[in-house]
């Protein structure tokens, strides 16, 4: 827990930055459209698309209203960012945003490493786990080659609530990818991995943070 307790202030800040780009791009700007995904789409032909709340391709893909991720439906990336770097998925969700069973966020490996993943959520934010042959939802930095994983950050003005059999993951042959998750509350039970998979590689750093107040004690 120690070493997890030294980043708190460095996701916080995170956070902070993230829930501007929410309130900048919330509903009360524009609109309260949702969205659902239900096949396999690239980050940036999302963004500025007529799907695209803020209309500009900004690097950042928003939703003014609630964004669901349905059975199939995914988003990734393929082209690498401006500084030559891997490729980035960045969503920003006015309302909820649910990921249901077979869905999936992934981040490419152009640049020979995972890249980052960045959410930022007005609302609640769940995952789902496994049903009937569906697998379970999964957010993904990973990198299967001889490079690091991709930083994760999710921040959620509401609740985080990942399902058993979900999966969050930046794992790698080198260092594994840093992953935070910042919200009011948080209840995590899907998988959260950030492994080396090789002798001479590190894992990364996990970190969980609650902006909101903790429950009452019961009498």
């Amino acid at each position: 827990m120690a070493k997890l307790k030294k980043h708190w202030r460095k996701w916080v800040l995170v956070g902070i930055l993230m829930d501007c780009v929410v309130l900048l791009f919330s509903h009360r700007l524009f609109g309260t459209a949702n969205v659902t995904v239900s096949t396999a789409e690239l980050v940036e032909r999302l963004d500025g698309s007529r799907l695209d709340a803020d209309g500009s391709a900004n690097g950042i893909f928003t939703v003014g209203g609630n964004l669901t991720l349905a059975p199939g439906g995914s988003i990734t990336c393929r082209a690498p960012e401006s500084a030559g770097g891997p490729c980035a998925v960045r969503l920003a969700v006015g309302g909820n945003l649910e990921m249901l069973p077979a869905s999936a966020i992934v981040s490419g490996r152009e640049a020979g490493a995972g890249g980052r993943v960045e959410i930022a959520v007005g609302g609640n934010f769940r995952m789902r786990g496994p049903r009937s042959q569906a697998r379970g939802a999964l957010i993904s930095a990973s990198d299967g080659n001889t490079s690091n994983g991709g930083a994760i950050a999710i921040y959620a003005v509401g609740a985080v609530t990942t399902e058993p059999g979900s999966a969050i993951a930046s794992d790698a042959r080198a260092d594994g990818g840093e992953i935070a998750i910042t919200a009011a509350a948080t209840d995590i039970r899907g998988a959260v991995s950030a492994r080396a998979t090789t002798a001479a590689g590190r894992p990364g750093a996990v970190a969980l943070a609650s902006t909101g107040e903790p429950p009452a004690p019961r009498s």
